[in-house]
């Protein structure tokens, strides 16, 4: 015979809205069971951040809860008086809280401790949105000694305590529901670092944007999918950084210093100052010109299409394209050599106490790779053809 608890079909109150201040007054029996939810995990910048959307009426999500006086009442209700759901429900409710939170428990746990005064506002000047219809913004400075939500004036806080949050309640639900509940709210794939850039507001973002829908059909040739997180943009990046950041040559002393190339040196790009006209003109045209040369050469069968398609042996074109390779023939002088010098294996370059052949450099894009690449590079550049 089934137990009835397998008929205990999640049900839940419809979407809500409350007040912070009333949410945080309702629910302030709230608990996440370490089943259900991660532990707290923001750092300083996230309360931070998360400080500035309420501010200005930034926040998005919904608040998924389970109202655990209910949902016993529900089992009971089924003659379930044992089992795993029940005894959780109640060992939970023993303990004095009321509500599990499924989803929100970061976003809870901040607004209670900045409610509380148990969080102290970073010094600092801050702008709020105080009319939500209206757009209108305002701003109050946060200074030493008076960073807790009281000493706030009282035109933010009190607009503060009306933001309204999103609530999904859940009244009845079993410990099997509640896991399939998590998982699905949590479904999602967290961002990595070229979505988040995406996502900033500068104009390197939309130049990447521009450049990677101009040179889709190269994109195409050097991944699976290029669009599927972002793989195609952040290779483009990589060139960008690259070729702009990452080898630098003192204009006096003709001394080059190279440069690692990780998540945080492409950050810094896109916060970057954005590059003056003639400057975007010619590195977008460089991988405009770059995708039409590595298709003629595919037609005319320079060298396997495997080797123009590998993404490192692109990335280290558009470096010498930008570089000193002007013409079609210069391209495959360069493609050809750079080839003849990845294959050769007693072509080494010391980094730190390992010894590595050129074409286990072009595999990563820490400083010593890059440095080696350049040597290479420059010994290509060197042997070119004259442009006709």
């Amino acid at each position: 015979m089934q137990s009835n608890q397998n008929f205990c079909v999640p049900l839940k109150e419809r979407i809500s809205l409350l007040d912070y201040s009333l949410m945080l007054q309702k629910f302030r029996a709230f608990n996440a069971p370490r089943q259900f939810q991660r532990p707290i995990a923001w750092a300083p910048a996230d309360r931070k951040k998360f400080f500035n959307s309420m501010l200005m009426n930034r926040v998005e999500g919904t608040f998924v809860f389970v109202d655990v006086t209910r949902s016993i009442k529900r089992l009971e209700d089924l003659g379930e008086y044992s089992g795993k759901t029940y005894s959780f429900f109640k060992k939970f409710l023993d303990s004095g809280y009321k509500y599990v939170v499924l989803d929100g428990n970061n976003r809870m746990c901040f607004m209670q401790s900045l409610f509380s005064d148990e969080y102290t506002i970073p010094e600092g000047t801050y702008e709020f949105m105080n009319d939500e219809l209206g757009g209108t913004i305002s701003s109050f400075t946060v200074r030493k000694d008076k960073q807790k939500f009281s000493d706030l004036p009282e035109r933010v806080s009190s607009v503060l305590k009306e933001r309204q949050a999103s609530i999904s309640l859940y009244t009845q639900i079993s410990f099997d529901g509640m896991s399939e509940v998590f998982q699905n709210v949590n479904s999602g794939v967290p961002l990595n670092a070229q979505e988040l850039r995406n996502a900033y507001s500068t104009e390197w973002a939309d130049y990447v944007r521009e450049i990677s829908d101009e040179i889709s059909s190269l994109l195409a040739k050097l991944f699976k999918d290029h669009r599927f997180r972002l793989k195609g943009e952040e290779w483009v990046v990589d060139c960008l950084d690259f070729v702009l950041n990452a080898v630098t040559t003192d204009p006096d002393t003709e001394e080059t210093t190279c440069k690692g190339i990780s998540q945080s040196t492409k950050n810094k790009l896109y916060l970057s100052n954005f590059l003056c006209g003639d400057d975007q003109s010619f590195y977008f045209d460089k991988f405009v010109e770059m995708m039409d040369f590595i298709s003629q050469m595919i037609d005319d069968k320079i060298l396997d299409v495997k080797v123009l398609t590998r993404s490192s042996a692109v990335q280290n074109l558009y470096w010498m394209m930008c570089n000193g390779v002007d013409t079609y023939e210069q391209a495959v002088a360069a493609v050809e050599a750079h080839e003849k010098a990845y294959k050769n294996k007693d072509l080494t370059y010391t980094c730190g106490d390992d010894e590595k052949t050129f074409k286990e450099c072009c595999n990563g894009m820490s400083k010593e790779n890059l440095e080696f690449r350049h040597i290479i590079f420059s010994e290509i550049l060197e042997k070119l053809p004259v442009a006709a």
